[in-house]
């Protein structure tokens, strides 16, 4: 084979390069597949775990636990979450979701049985400014909600002490603002969705 004809400088990269690439596809799509079932499972857990945080129940360290306090808790309605506190009381838990600095912040978002003051929420995804804005993932700031009212104002990192404020992350402006723009819409239209409005 000559080293500069037209099949070695030609033809020859692309039939190397197609014979990479199908090998390389290969390999992916076999990780891909192999893994699938674990992936999807963790992110049931995930979800799982946050419809808990939401709802202020307590969340096991072992996933199996997780698994069977939500089952035995837990009913999935159309669009919302039913969980049976271990007080006897009711907690409704609402996906939702809102545009945040780089990306989509999605919720879950617990109310009380009379539908009038939080329970709690819990992150299921998020892209913020680690060390920023993804502090909005801190127990800290996720266990602030808890009991507070509607419609909600911004105050200073450990101000928020009335009903109705919540505090903001210090260095992360605009994700504080955006948690306060998707927690003001839901606290509208949580109870509108659970009522079936």
């Amino acid at each position: 084979m000559k080293k500069d004809g037209f099949y070695f400088l030609r033809v020859y990269p692309l039939v190397f390069m197609l014979i990479v690439t199908l090998i390389c596809i290969s390999i992916v799509t076999g990780l891909h597949l192999s893994t699938k079932s674990r992936v999807d499972a963790n992110e049931n857990l995930f979800l799982r775990t946050t419809v808990l945080q939401a709802a202020d129940v307590a969340v096991p360290e072992d996933f199996r636990e997780v698994n069977t306090l939500f089952e035995s808790i837990v009913s999935e309605e159309d669009s919302f979450y039913k969980v049976s506190r271990a007080d006897g009381s009711i907690s409704f838990v609402v996906p939702t979701e809102g545009a945040g600095l780089w990306g989509l912040i999605k919720l879950m978002v617990g109310f009380d049985e009379e539908l009038e003051e939080l329970t709690g929420i819990g992150i299921f995804a998020q892209n913020e400014t680690p060390g920023l804005g993804a502090r909005i993932e801190e127990e800290w700031y996720r266990t602030q909600f808890s009991g507070k009212q509607g419609p909600f104002v911004l105050v200073d990192e450990g101000a928020g002490d009335s009903p109705d404020e919540i505090d903001a992350i210090t260095g992360a402006t605009r994700t504080s603002r955006a948690m306060l723009s998707i927690l003001n819409d839901v606290f509208v239209s949580g109870p509108a969705v659970v009522r079936g409005e």
